[in-house]
């Protein structure tokens, strides 16, 4: 008998699994069937936030744990429980927000919990984005009228002139956090040790696995963790020039049903042969 070598595919959403519509191509609806009729598992890995997510999980059917927020919670459909991986102390999260609202060029501030994000104003950048799906968005005149609950991150929505600033204040802050960038405009604030990449390596021992028997494929920072930890990633054509450069293969952009072409000409095309087959 044959069984893939590569069983596990993990696929970020926005840019990567789906097109600049926001829609999934037909091409990787059907590809990702055969895959998994072949006994391949499949799951996301996003930015997202659950009720961000939830119409994809459910349009691609997925079963195993997503991966939201970037590796800051999981997410089980058998269940329907979102588990946070880790959380960020309340006043981290105080001292950190009054950092950044001193910084120039930083647009909107957006703190994760479990299902829900706050907020203080919204620039028209973030609006055109929250009009594109369902935002669990509560608007709040002070950070220090959040509530009392589990934080997962802190999303920083800047200028492109701002980067750098945002950036060298990462580096020279004492703070628990990573800062890692998720598309052009938007940046996130993580705790230690919280990525994409860690998060495949859980859900690969739990289905016992080892994480080079994975694949993943993506299209921006936040999903290099897991383009370095898997045995066969992919960057779309779209990606970022530097995922493009760690990732194994470059496949047709989101627009082109990149995750299709990664699936059927080096997932499916790569079996490996047990003993006695």
């Amino acid at each position: 008998m044959s069984i893939l070598q590569y069983p596990m595919l993990v696929s970020d959403i926005d840019g990567t699994l789906v097109n600049r519509t926001k829609k999934i191509p037909a091409e990787n609806k059907q590809t990702l069937f055969t895959f998994r009729r072949q006994g391949g598992l499949f799951t996301l890995a996003t930015g997202r936030s659950y009720p961000e997510a939830k119409r994809f999980i459910k349009e691609m059917d997925v079963q195993l744990p997503v991966i939201l927020c970037n590796g800051g919670i999981l997410f089980d459909p058998a269940t329907n429980v979102l588990k946070p991986t880790a959380t960020i102390d309340r006043i981290i999260v105080l001292d950190t927000l009054a950092d950044l609202e001193k910084l120039t060029g930083i647009l909107d501030i957006f703190v994760y919990t479990l299902d829900k994000v706050y907020g203080k104003d919204i620039s028209p950048l973030s609006q055109s984005a929250i009009e594109e799906g369902e935002f669990p968005l509560e608007l709040i005149q002070s950070f220090h009228r959040l509530p009392k609950t589990p934080w997962i991150k802190i999303v920083i929505v800047a200028k492109e002139d701002a980067a750098p600033h945002l950036q060298h204040w990462a580096q020279n802050m004492d703070y628990p956090l990573e800062l890692v960038q998720s598309s052009q405009y938007y940046y996130e604030l993580l705790p230690l040790n919280v990525s994409k990449g860690n998060a495949v390596r859980k859900l690969a021992e739990r289905y016992d696995l080892d994480v080079g028997q994975c694949a993943a494929i993506g299209d921006h920072l936040n999903d290099l963790s897991m383009i370095q930890v898997t045995g066969a990633s992919a960057a779309v054509a779209n990606a970022h020039p530097t995922l493009m450069q760690a990732a194994q293969q470059i496949v047709p952009s989101n627009d082109e049903a990149g995750v299709a072409h990664f699936i059927r000409n080096h997932l499916l095309s790569t079996v490996s042969y047990v003993q006695g087959s």
